[in-house]
C-alpha cells in the first residue's frame, strides 16, 4: 500500500468562513484584525483577498464584497484571487459572522503547526551538518521554537508604516506620562536623565577597576527595577555566589551595617529591619543565576526561559570577562570579543537593556595624576606610523591616514584556521596619547603599542604586550597572499630596481644608474631607450659603467617635453629621493608578484650580494644606508614566503642596515622566484643546485615544542613509535615539512590545519618602553585581527565598538572612599556627563548627589 502523503496542516472550510464573515459584516474585522495576517492563510487567493481587507479597513473604508472586489482590480490580482465568482462563494458559504474570532484563531492555529513542522525540518538540517557543534544547533532550535512560541517569527523586512504605527503608540504613550522614562528606571535621577533610562536592545558596559564598586552599582540598580518598579529583572553573577549576593540586598534593603550582619552581631532593631528587608525582597522580581563561567548561548537559553515564564526587563551579566565561549579557543581576549558581540545580540533578540560589568586593565593604575578612565582603556592601541596591509590594493597604509580618510577598506587578516585572508575593517579611531612600547622581533620587525594590546602567541592565545618578555613566540605571516594586476611592465619594474638599489633620480641632476656588470648595464640602457625613448651616456670609471639617461636626438640636440623616464619617476612619487630616503615605490607595491619579482631582482642585482662561506653557507644580503627601505624589501619577500632578517650595524660614521636570507628553504624560493641577472645569476645557479642537492633546512620556519608534545600525545595513543611517523625526535621544535608528514600519518586534523596555516612563530628580541605618543585604534569585526608591520595583531577593543553605552566608575582620590564618580563616556543616542555619585561601604550602597543633600539634612 503506497504512502499516504501528508498535506501541511491548513482548513479550507474555516479561511472560507472566515473570509465569507468579513465580507458579509464590516465590523467583524475589528475581531481579527490584531492578530491575524495575510500569510497565515494557506491558500494564495485567500491570502490576496484577507490583504484587501486590512487595506480597506486601514483606510476607513467599508468591507463588502464590491469593494473588496474593486480594491483586488486596482491590486491586479483579482484573477489570482479567483475573481468574482469566487467572492459570491464566500458571501454564500456562511451564514452568519458571529464566529468570525474562532474562525481566524483556527487559520492561526494552522499557520503556527506549519511552521512548527518547517522549523523542525531546518533543525533537523542543522543537526546533520557536521561542521557545527552541537550546542550552536541546540541554541538554533531553540531560538525557533521560542520565536514561534513568543510571536515574534523573524521576517526579511517589515512595512515602514508598521513601524511607524508602533512608534507612534510608543510616543503617544510617552506624552501621557508626561516626561516619564522611555527606558528601564536606574533609581538614580541624574543617571536616567541622561539615558532617558536604560533602552530596550541596548548593551550597556559598566567598567571599573576592581574594588570601585561595580558589583554593589549593579545590585543597586536590580533591587530599583525589581523592588521599586516590580519589573523582573535577571542577574548573571560570574563571580559571587548567590548567597553573597543576598546578604548584599538585604544590607541595602534594612538599611543596617554589613559588618554586622557578616559577623552575626545584630541587635534587635536590626533584625526587626532585616525580617522588613527579607518580605520586601521575597516580593520582588529578581532572579540570580550563579552558575560561574556561563557561555552567552547558555545566558540566552536561560533568559528565554525566563521571559518566557516570567517576563524580563533587564539583564545584568557580573562580569562580562569572567563568561565562556562555546568555541573554547586558545584565544582568550578574542573570546571576550565574541561575548560581548554575543551580549549585544541577545539585548536585540529579546529586546531588553543589557547591563555588563567588565574589568579594565592595570594601565588606569599607571597613569599619573587623576586615574581616570578613558574609552582607550576599553581598546588596544598602536601608534598612528603602524602600517597595515590592504587586501584589495597592496598598499600600505598607515593607520593615521586611515583615521583622516574615513575611508573604509580591506585588510589582511588571519581566518579561523590560520590562512592570511582579506577582511572588511570598519573605521579607525583616534585613542589619545597613551604610555607605548616597541617590541622588536628576532627578523627585526617592529612594532609600538600600548601596553594592553594583544599578540597571538602559540600556548596561551592573545597576550597583551605587557604580560611578554624576550624569548616568548609571537605570531607572524610566512607568506603575504595578493591577487593583484600588472601596474607596469616587467622592464620598468626591473628598471626602478637597478635605479633604487645604485641609481640616481635627485631633483635638478641627470638621471643615471651605476654598475660594473656590462651585462646588466646594458639591460638597463636597453629598457630606457624602449620604454622611454631616452639615450644612455656611458663612462667608465673605477672598473663600473656610469650612466647617464637623457633625452636627446641622435644630433645631439634636446627632445621637447622632456625626459620621459624622469616624468615618469614624478608620476610614481620617488623623483627627487636620495640615497638616505629612497623607498619602493607604491606602484610596485600595488602590482602582481612577477612585476614584484622583476622590481626585487633589479635592486639584488643592482647592489645586492650573494656569497658562499667557507662553513659551506650560502647568503643573499641587501643592505642600506635607509632603514625604511629595507623594511620594504623585507615586506615584498614575504610576497614569496621568503623570511630574511633586518640588522643593524655601522661603516664609519654612517649607519647600515643589512637584509638577510641565509638558510636553504628561503634561499632556494629566492633563486627560483626573483634571481639575479648577469655575473650574480652564475653564483645563483651554483647556489641553487648545491641548495636543491642538500635538500631542506628550514631554521627558522619551526613550530613551537608544544606542538611536539602534541605530536608525541598523538602518537602515544594510536600506539606508534617515532620510527612509525618517520621522524626522530630529540625534544626541538618541529619543521613545518615534517609536521605535514606526521599530520598526514596520524590523520589528525588540528595538525593539518597547524601544518597548513600561513603563520610563522617568531621569537621576540625586545620590549622597550618609548614614551607617550598618539595611538589609534582599528576594528575588523569578522575576524578579530589584522597584520601591522608584518605581524599579527589583534583587532581593536570590541566592547566600546559594539556597546550603545559605555560608562566609568572612578575615584579622583583614592584615599576618598565615599566621592566616586560615574562618567558616562560613550552615548550612542544622547549626551555625555559625569554624575557624582556617594558609596557608604557599610550599607553596600550608592547615594544620588540629591539622595545625599537629604542624608546631609538629617
Amino acid at each position: 500500500m503506497a504512502d499516504k502523503i501528508q498535506v501541511p496542516p491548513h482548513s479550507d472550510e474555516a479561511e472560507n468562513c472566515i473570509l465569507g464573515s468579513l465580507l458579509i459584516d464590516k465590523d467583524a474585522i475589528s475581531s481579527c484584525a490584531e492578530f491575524l495576517r495575510p500569510e497565515h492563510f494557506y491558500k494564495t487567493p485567500n491570502k490576496l483577498i484577507y490583504q484587501a481587507i486590512l487595506d480597506l479597513y486601514q483606510d476607513r473604508e467599508p468591507i463588502d464584497i464590491v469593494t473588496v472586489k474593486e480594491e483586488l482590480k486596482k491590486a491586479q490580482g483579482l484573477t489570482k484571487a479567483g475573481g468574482s465568482a469566487y467572492l459570491t462563494q464566500l458571501v454564500n458559504s456562511v451564514p452568519t459572522s458571529a464566529h468570525v474570532e474562532q474562525y481566524a484563531n483556527i487559520v492561526k492555529n494552522n499557520y503556527t503547526k506549519r511552521e512548527l513542522i518547517s522549523a523542525a525540518a531546518r533543525i533537523s538540517e542543522s543537526s546533520f551538518d557536521e561542521t557545527q557543534e552541537a550546542a550552536q544547533a541546540l541554541d538554533k532550535a531553540e531560538a525557533l521554537i521560542f520565536g514561534l512560541s513568543q510571536k515574534h517569527l523573524r521576517q526579511a523586512f517589515i512595512p515602514i508604516k508598521e513601524a511607524l504605527a508602533e512608534s507612534f503608540d510608543r510616543l503617544d504613550e510617552l506624552h501621557k506620562t508626561a516626561g516619564g522614562l522611555r527606558g528601564v528606571a536606574t533609581g538614580f535621577k541624574d543617571l536616567d536623565n541622561t539615558l532617558a533610562g536604560m533602552q530596550a536592545s541596548n548593551l550597556l558596559i559598566l567598567a571599573a577597576r576592581p574594588g570601585t564598586g561595580k558589583t554593589a552599582l549593579a545590585l543597586n540598580i536590580a533591587q530599583y527595577v525589581s523592588v521599586k518598579d516590580k519589573k523582573p529583572v535577571g542577574f548573571f553573577s560570574l563571580e559571587m555566589s548567590k548567597e553573597e549576593l543576598v546578604d548584599r540586598l538585604l544590607v541595602s534593603q534594612a538599611d543596617i551595617d554589613a559588618w554586622r550582619l557578616k559577623t552575626g552581631k545584630l541587635d534587635e532593631n536590626d533584625f526587626s529591619k532585616l525580617s522588613d528587608a527579607m518580605g520586601v525582597m521575597a516580593e520582588s522580581t529578581l532572579f540570580i543565576d550563579d552558575t560561574p563561567a556561563l557561555s552567552v548561548l547558555e545566558m540566552r537559553t536561560k533568559a528565554r526561559r525566563l521571559m518566557s515564564e516570567n517576563g524580563l526587563s533587564l539583564i545584568i551579566v557580573d562580569y562580562l570577562q569572567l563568561a565562556s565561549s562555546i568555541r573554547q579557543r586558545d584565544n582568550r581576549v578574542q573570546e571576550v570579543s565574541e561575548i560581548s558581540q554575543g551580549l549585544k545580540n541577545l539585548a536585540r533578540e529579546l529586546k531588553v537593556p543589557v547591563l555588563a560589568i567588565s574589568q579594565l586593565s592595570r594601565a588606569v593604575e599607571s597613569r599619573g595624576g587623576v586615574k581616570r578612565p578613558q574609552l582607550s582603556d576599553l581598546r588596544e592601541c598602536l601608534v598612528g606610523e603602524t602600517l597595515v596591509l590592504r587586501a584589495d590594493t597592496g598598499q600600505r597604509c598607515t593607520l593615521e591616514s586611515l583615521y583622516h580618510s574615513k575611508e573604509k577598506v580591506s585588510l589582511l587578516a588571519m581566518n579561523n584556521v590560520g590562512k592570511i585572508v582579506s577582511a572588511k575593517a570598519e573605521k579607525v579611531t583616534y585613542s589619545g596619547k597613551k604610555d607605548v612600547f616597541r617590541l622588536t622581533s628576532r627578523s627585526g620587525r617592529e612594532i609600538i603599542a600600548s601596553g594592553n594590546h594583544p599578540f597571538l602567541t602559540p600556548d596561551d592565545g592573545w597576550i597583551a604586550l605587557e604580560n611578554l618578555k624576550p624569548k616568548d613566540l609571537i605570531s607572524v605571516p610566512e607568506k603575504l597572499p595578493y591577487n593583484l594586476d600588472d601596474k607596469v611592465s616587467f622592464n620598468k619594474a626591473r628598471l626602478l630596481g637597478y635605479l633604487v638599489s645604485d641609481g640616481s633620480y635627485k631633483k635638478h641632476r641627470a638621471c643615471g644608474f651605476t654598475n660594473a656588470d656590462l651585462i646588466v648595464a646594458n639591460d638597463a640602457m636597453r629598457i630606457a631607450e624602449k620604454e622611454f625613448g631616452v639615450v644612455s651616456r656611458t663612462d667608465d670609471h673605477n672598473n663600473a659603467c656610469n650612466i647617464e639617461f637623457v633625452s636627446i636626438f641622435k644630433n645631439g640636440y634636446g627632445k621637447p617635453g622632456g625626459n620621459n623616464l624622469i616624468n615618469w619617476l614624478k608620476e610614481i612619487g620617488i623623483h627627487g629621493q636620495g640615497t638616505a630616503n629612497k623607498r619602493v615605490p607604491d606602484v610596485i607595491f600595488q602590482s602582481s608578484n612577477k612585476v614584484v619579482s622583476e622590481f626585487l631582482k633589479g635592486l639584488f642585482t643592482g647592489d645586492g650580494t650573494i656569497v658562499h662561506r667557507k662553513s659551506g653557507r650560502w647568503e643573499v644580503k641587501y643592505s642600506s644606508k635607509n632603514k625604511d627601505l629595507i623594511k620594504d624589501v623585507f615586506h615584498l619577500l614575504l610576497r614569496f614566503g621568503i623570511s630574511s632578517s633586518m640588522r643593524q650595524g655601522r661603516k664609519g660614521v654612517f649607519e647600515i642596515f643589512t637584509l638577510e636570507i641565509n638558510d636553504r628553504d628561503n634561499i632556494g624560493s629566492f633563486v627560483n622566484n626573483i634571481n639575479f641577472i648577469g655575473k650574480k645569476s652564475v653564483r645563483a645557479s651554483i647556489c641553487g643546485k648545491e641548495v636543491s642537492e642538500k635538500g631542506t633546512n628550514p631554521r627558522g620556519n619551526l613550530f613551537p615544542i608544544s606542538t611536539t608534545t602534541m605530536v608525541a600525545n598523538l602518537k602515544n595513543e594510536a600506539g606508534l613509535s617515532w620510527r612509525d611517523l618517520g621522524y626522530r625526535c630529540q625534544n626541538k621544535r618541529m619543521s613545518r615539512l615534517y609536521l605535514k608528514k606526521v599530520a598526514e600519518k596520524l590523520s589528525d586534523k588540528k595538525l593539518k590545519m597547524l601544518s597548513e596555516s600561513d603563520l610563522y612563530w617568531e621569537e621576540i628580541k625586545s620590549i622597550e618602553p618609548i614614551g607617550k605618543e598618539n595611538t589609534y585604534d582599528i576594528c575588523v569585526p569578522a575576524h578579530h585581527n589584522f597584520i601591522a608591520n608584518d605581524i599579527l595583531v589583534h583587532n581593536s577593543g570590541a566592547i566600546e565598538q559594539d556597546a550603545d553605552v559605555v560608562m566609568f566608575l572612578y575615584r579622583e582620590d583614592d584615599e576618598d572612599l565615599e566621592n566616586i564618580n560615574l562618567e558616562i563616556a560613550k552615548h550612542r543616542n544622547g549626551p555625555l556627563r559625569r554624575i557624582h555619585l556617594r558609596f557608604r561601604g557599610d550599607r553596600i550602597k550608592f547615594y544620588s548627589a540629591e539622595r545625599r543633600r537629604e542624608e546631609e539634612k538629617k
